[in-house]
């Protein structure tokens, strides 16, 4: 194996754990930029949608704006994987209000890669 295949080899590896890192970092901002939009912390976040709760049954029962709730966890997505498109972004803020059983059936939304 020549030098040049190691180096392309371990660009490959590293990219696909910053990915990996970054579906998780995406997670975390989103569920972050909820937990504050819904006065809530993030454990008590969590704790509501282990129990079958939704984000957007969360802002409901609150009076929180699904637009602005929408708008909110598009930008820290955004912003913690730049490379998104806005449309891209929204679509995976989208993803996560809906919740993980409803994303894919009812609402029409794109699932997320």
């Amino acid at each position: 194996m020549s030098i040049d295949a190691i180096g392309s080899f371990a660009t490959t590896a590293v990219q696909q754990v910053q990915q990996h890192h970054g579906h998780g970092g995406m997670r975390k901002a989103g569920m972050d930029a909820a937990a504050k939009d819904l006065d809530m912390s993030s454990t008590d976040l969590q704790a509501a949608l282990k129990n079958g709760q939704s984000l957007s049954d969360l802002a409901k029962s609150k009076g929180v704006s699904l637009d602005a709730l929408t708008a909110d966890i598009s930008a820290v997505v955004s912003k913690a994987n730049p490379a998104l498109s806005s449309d891209r972004a929204q679509q995976i803020a989208l993803r996560f209000i809906a919740g993980p059983d409803r994303a894919a059936g009812s609402s029409g939304s794109a699932p997320v890669d």
